[in-house]
């Protein structure tokens, strides 16, 4: 128990002393972990304005990409037409030279092509030509022989493929498929240029987006070492204020025992210096002993009986007479006369 002695006071001392020391410690500790904190969140603002940057950007290379995706679709379909129409001008140069082609058979293109002629022809003749029963009923029939056939080949041959053959007039076909064959190769050229185009402008933006990636990745890895820092400068906060709280209480326990010391004291003096006349208690237990009608009995001070007896006999002391003295009575003239 603190007791005021030279050694209490200079332990008390020493421990106020150190946390002085270990508070200025525990308030430098807090400026690091701030400043670490700060240093985060200056990072991650970095981070998120650059990868707001890199977002956007992705966006617009994949809208271009699109974009150029749909231009090269655009060139094949050109370079597939221009294909079919080649090999279509193969097969009626063959055709003209009395070939059939590699082991005689047919492409889809050219066969689809001669069945809608002679569709077409065999339609012609049942309008406009005169003919017998039997016979009309010829051309009916194979004309529905070749649209069935025509039905089995269209899956086959796309849309952009179908090409109209005069197979009457081979060789003025042939001239007329090389010069759509000129026009659909030229488009398809200026269809990949302007895709090659598109593509110059979208390649700088590949290496602009790498670089707002790392930038990002940069300022996010120094977010992250900022918040480790900032977490180890926090449980160095806690264990110094563990112990600066532990001084705390004991200087605190000291103070309490020293006032409940001090407090002890001045009771046991106070006590010692209290007469019965200003004993709180003893005036309240006499009260109550009047009030219940028990005979009480007061001894041993001023206050008390004896104040009382001399009160009264200063009360029964006779007082002075007045008016004139024995001698002097019945005198009418003064004593020199």
């Amino acid at each position: 128990m603190a007791d005021g002695s030279p050694e209490s006071n200079l332990a008390n001392a020493d421990l106020r002393d150190q946390l002085k020391s270990m508070e200025a410690k525990l308030s430098r500790l807090r400026d690091i972990r701030q400043q670490h904190n700060d240093a985060g969140k200056r990072n991650a603002d970095k981070r998120n304005s650059v990868q707001k940057e890199y977002n956007k950007l992705r966006d617009d290379i994949k809208t271009l990409l699109a974009e150029n995706k749909v231009i090269r679709a655009k060139a094949k379909t050109h370079q597939a037409r221009r294909d079919a129409i080649q090999e279509q001008i193969r097969e009626l140069i063959g055709r003209a030279r009395d070939s059939r082609g590699q082991k005689g058979k047919k492409s889809p293109i050219i066969e689809l092509s001669e069945l809608n002629s002679q569709i077409e022809k065999l339609e012609r003749m049942l309008e406009t030509t005169p003919m017998k029963i039997e016979k009309e009923n010829k051309v009916v029939k194979l004309v529905k022989q070749h649209m069935n056939r025509r039905k089995e080949l269209e899956p086959l041959v796309e849309e952009a493929m179908r090409i109209k053959i005069d197979l009457g007039n081979i060789e003025g076909s042939i001239k007329d498929l090389k010069a759509e064959a000129d026009a659909e190769h030229a488009a398809m050229v200026a269809t990949n240029k302007e895709g090659d185009e598109l593509w110059s402008t979208i390649e700088p933006r590949f290496e602009e987006r790498d670089f707002k990636k790392a930038e990002g990745d940069r300022h996010h890895e120094a977010f992250v070492e900022c918040r480790k820092k900032a977490d180890e400068a926090h449980q160095d906060v806690l264990s110094m204020l563990a112990q600066v709280n532990e001084i705390r209480d004991k200087l605190k326990q000291e103070r309490l025992e020293a006032q409940s010391w001090i407090d002890e004291h001045n009771d046991s003096v106070r006590k010692e210096l209290t007469t019965p006349d200003q004993d709180e208690d003893l005036a309240k237990s006499l009260t109550e002993a009047l009030l219940a009608g028990s005979n009480v009995s007061i001894g041993g001070t001023e206050r008390g009986t004896n104040a009382n007896i001399r009160t009264q006999r200063e009360n029964k002391t006779p007082q002075r007479r007045r008016g004139a003295s024995r001698g002097n009575r019945g005198r009418s003239k003064p004593k020199s006369e």
